[in-house]
């Protein structure tokens, strides 16, 4: 696994080296804009949760399943954007409401990405801690009386996606002017989408993992704390952004592929390791205006992995919609940047 993933990054640096050089786009298509200085204000209501489901012993009334999603949906965040670089962070934004039975869930959300429009370098981190099962009924019918959910507050979730995107149509086509940042598509576009992506993701709890109805349905693996894994995977895809009047537009991205996994599972008693082929992808909408200095995208994100195994199932999934609220404020670029912005490279 170590010798893999040193392998992994001198391609990633290598892609990153090469594919960025200067290269002349078609402005007719879409522009974009140097000397700007943008800052955003976005809101999302996320869906997130981690799905298990028992693979060898058959459960027609669904006991078994344990769907532990997220209480915090809504999150606020400022995303600050210059050039090539882009970095936001998020925070929920709204407190928990006492009387729906789901407890707490401790969110953080931080976005840094880099990059142009041949290749865009996107770095996310997520943590969660404090989960509640929405299956909850199917093993517990005082639910209906207390309406409260089985919860899980120790249970943490770490979840790391570095995920390189290369688009061939990049003289016509620009992706980030579907989500804003510094470009405007002018004119319809579309273009392939070529993804490499490295992944991590946690999940550990003090223990079993599983509601004690459902842990006979796992056999011996009941006693489940925490998978720990790291994914290697490409995927490929397609992007295109519908433009009408040189600013209202409708965007679309979808890419898919398979996962490289190392896995780690930890038991009460026991850890072991294990190696898997998976499948990854992501699903993208946007809707909104892009003007010269104002830009207000509607959008939604659905990016899943599979995490099965020949014992349990399990579908780690965030989809989310949110609405951001952006300003570009021009000015001189400054002499140091100038010098950036003549590299080849970068």
């Amino acid at each position: 696994m170590k010798k893999t993933s040193r392998l992994a990054l001198p391609f990633f640096f290598e892609c990153a080296c090469f594919a960025q050089t200067r290269f002349s786009w078609d402005t007719l298509r879409y522009e974009k804009i140097n000397s700007s200085f943008t800052v955003a204000y976005f809101q999302s209501c996320r869906d997130f949760r981690n799905d298990f489901e028992p693979v060898e012993i058959p459960d027609s009334l669904g006991v078994s399943k344990n769907n532990y999603n997220a209480e915090s949906r809504l999150i606020s965040g400022l995303e600050i954007i210059y050039d090539k670089f882009s970095f936001a962070v998020a925070l929920r934004s709204k407190p928990p409401n006492k009387y729906t039975g789901k407890g707490n869930t401790k969110t953080f959300k931080s976005n840094r990405n880099f990059g142009g429009n041949i290749w865009y370098f996107q770095n996310t981190f997520r943590y969660f801690k404090g989960f509640y099962d929405n299956n909850t009924d199917a093993y517990d019918t005082t639910i209906r009386q207390t309406r409260e959910y089985y919860k899980r507050l120790d249970l943490e979730n770490v979840l790391f996606r570095s995920k390189f995107l290369y688009f061939t149509h990049y003289r016509k086509c620009a992706f980030r002017a579907g989500y804003a940042d510094n470009y405007r598509q002018l004119k319809s576009g579309a273009t392939w989408i070529l993804s490499a992506n490295i992944n991590y993701y946690w999940l550990r709890s003090d223990s079993s993992f599983f509601a004690l109805q459902s842990q006979p349905f796992y056999n011996d693996y009941g006693s489940l704390r925490g998978p720990q894994v790291l994914g290697l995977s490409a995927n490929a895809g397609a992007a295109g952004t519908l433009v009408i009047l040189k600013s209202l537009f409708i965007n679309a991205m979808f890419i898919l592929g398979t996962e490289q996994q190392w896995r780690t599972y930890t038991y009460d008693d026991r850890t072991f390791p294990l190696s898997y082929i998976s499948v990854s992808g992501a699903l993208r909408f946007s809707i909104g205006i892009n003007l010269r200095r104002f830009y207000l995208p509607v959008n939604n994100t659905n990016d899943f992995v599979l995490y099965n195994s020949s014992f349990v199932g399990l579908l780690s999934s965030s989809i989310s919609g949110g609405i951001t609220f952006g300003w570009r404020f021009y000015s001189e670029v400054p002499e140091f940047h100038k010098k950036f912005q003549k590299n080849k490279i970068l």
